[in-house]
């Protein structure tokens, strides 16, 4: 009886530990139970375009892995998307829709005036969130440990609009931004570093979003006699800047921000974008290993990749490297795991500045040619 009474006792610690464990979830042993990785991207609006792709790309990442065995022995899980629509107001509700999943870890983040109002939400839930494209400063002056931006921030595109600026031989440049937290933010940062670099800023105009007429901001710039016109804002509303731009005369070369790195700004422009160059992320078709990834992508949803679908398709590998490293999914554990990675992804090397900005640039440069893109050197 008394051998009986210690294997009863012995069995209820086990059942009990064994409750504890799937309770804490974060101790990586394997319990079966999935990993669940929240999504936040717009699927509605001007920049649906983005979102729809950045969770394709999530998706073909997690299928891969789990595929290969999953991380720790568990499964991936992408829950349904929240979508924040480009806009503040809906992406704190989209926020607090993810929080109400009980997701382990968030990933996504286009528009940086959708991605900054939900970022506190994720802290205060104790969530570590990749930021798959989003990349205005402003993310990083939250100051919040647990928020990573795989996409290059401004600073690191200005100085990529300087070696081109150095490289086309202009001196002169006007500034186009739409008012929201990325475009004003990269337009701000122009403003500060274009001057240091030797280049005088002859004007900078706001074009609102969805303004179908800016012939004052034409002939603004035109009578400022710029040389190069650098736009900050999106792609919606890039076609119809750059047209107005030529048709009101402008002849200077016309440079666009990452907002506007999307295929569909080539046909948005017409005839008009012959020459246009455009500061872009890893584009697929110039990465290494880009060719396999665009055909397993093209199967697997019957379109081809977009502008951010690298850099998505890099954060769920990279989250499970950061799970693998900490042997757990522990908030802190992977939170520091990643601040101490590098990871050799689609989109180049992945490494963190102690604000957790990416380390080493990743921006190309890219020239609208016979109604593509190709890769232009400077």
């Amino acid at each position: 009886m008394k051998k009986l009474a210690v294997k009863i006792i012995a069995l209820a610690l086990a059942v009990a530990m064994g409750l504890v464990l799937a309770a804490c979830g974060g101790s990586g042993g394997g319990d079966g139970a999935p990993i669940k990785i929240g999504v936040l991207v717009p699927i509605s609006g001007s920049e649906a375009y983005y979102g729809v792709d950045m969770n394709n790309s999530y998706t073909l990442a997690v299928n891969q892995i789990n595929e290969a065995g999953g991380v720790l022995g568990r499964q991936l899980e992408l829950l349904p998307v929240a979508d924040d629509g480009c806009d503040a107001l809906m992406a704190a509700q989209a926020a607090a829709m993810i929080t109400s999943q009980d997701p382990d870890f968030v990933v996504g983040g286009y528009c940086s005036g959708a991605t900054i109002p939900a970022l506190q939400e994720f802290y205060d839930s104790d969530l570590v969130m990749l930021i798959s494209a989003a990349n205005s400063t402003r993310i990083t002056d939250e100051g919040l440990p647990q928020t990573f931006m795989l996409n290059s921030p401004g600073t690191h595109q200005v100085d990529k609009l300087v070696d081109l600026m150095k490289n086309l031989g202009v001196s002169r440049v006007s500034i186009i931004h739409q008012g929201d937290d990325y475009t004003q933010n990269l337009s701000d940062i122009s403003n500060e570093k274009l001057p240091a670099a030797g280049f005088q800023i002859v004007s900078t105009d706001v074009m609102e979003k969805g303004a179908p007429d800016i012939s004052a901001i034409v002939t603004s710039i035109r009578n400022a006699n710029a040389d190069l016109v650098f736009w900050c804002g999106y792609f919606a509303d890039g076609g119809n800047a750059i047209r107005q731009l030529r048709q009101g005369g402008f002849e200077g070369y016309i440079v666009c921000g990452d907002g506007s790195s999307s295929t569909e700004l080539i046909p948005a422009c017409g005839d008009a974008g012959e020459g246009v160059f455009v500061l872009s992320p890893p584009a697929v078709e110039f990465t290494v290993g880009g060719e396999k990834f665009e055909a397993d992508y093209t199967a697997a949803f019957n379109q081809p990749p977009g502008a951010y679908s690298t850099l998505c398709y890099d954060t769920i590998y990279l989250l499970a490297e950061g799970i693998k490293n900490a042997g757990s999914i522990e908030t802190d554990a992977v939170r520091q795991a990643i601040q101490d990675i590098q990871y050799k992804g689609l989109s180049g090397t992945i490494q963190f500045a102690p604000n957790r900005e990416l380390l080493l640039s990743n921006f190309i440069v890219l020239q609208i040619q016979g109604g593509k893109y190709i890769l232009y050197n400077v």
